[in-house]
């Protein structure tokens, strides 16, 4: 038994590996070209509004778009790190603690560079600066 609670993990094999390596491709092209999509329906008129709704409406929608692509720009970064992971023979092994991340973890998410238990760490860590945030902020109102 591992810290997980799951049975001990175990390095994935050259083909399992391999897989990985495939879907992270895959991944990648379908993250460009919905970048490319974007940026091909993108319409230079659209500022010229007729009215304040329309300008706010806009004003939305492109700050929803810059969201999007801030958060493709991130996963591709994710991608081609995990893909020079898999080059360097590092890529099952967790970043923090150099224990095997789970084929089941990297089945669901290829990109992932930490194991179960040190992402879960990463996010309680970042919801209490995300509280304390909130607290500081809170007092400056």
């Amino acid at each position: 038994m591992n810290d997980s609670g799951g049975f001990e993990l175990v390095p994935l094999t050259d083909e399992q590996v391999e897989k990985q390596r495939q879907a992270l491709l895959e991944k990648r092209e379908r993250v460009l070209q919905a970048v490319r999509a974007a940026e091909q329906n993108q319409d230079p008129d659209e500022l010229r509004v007729a009215d304040e709704m329309d300008l706010s409406s806009v004003g939305y929608d492109q700050a929803f778009e810059f969201r999007l692509r801030d958060r493709d720009a991130t996963l591709l970064k994710k991608i081609d790190k995990a893909l020079r992971r898999i080059e360097s023979n590092e890529y099952n092994f967790c970043e923090e603690c150099e224990g095997v991340i789970g084929s089941a973890r990297l089945s669901a998410r290829p990109e992932a560079n930490l194991c179960i238990d040190c992402k879960e760490k990463q996010e309680h860590t970042e919801k209490m600066y995300e509280k304390r945030r909130q607290r500081m902020t809170s007092f400056e109102m």
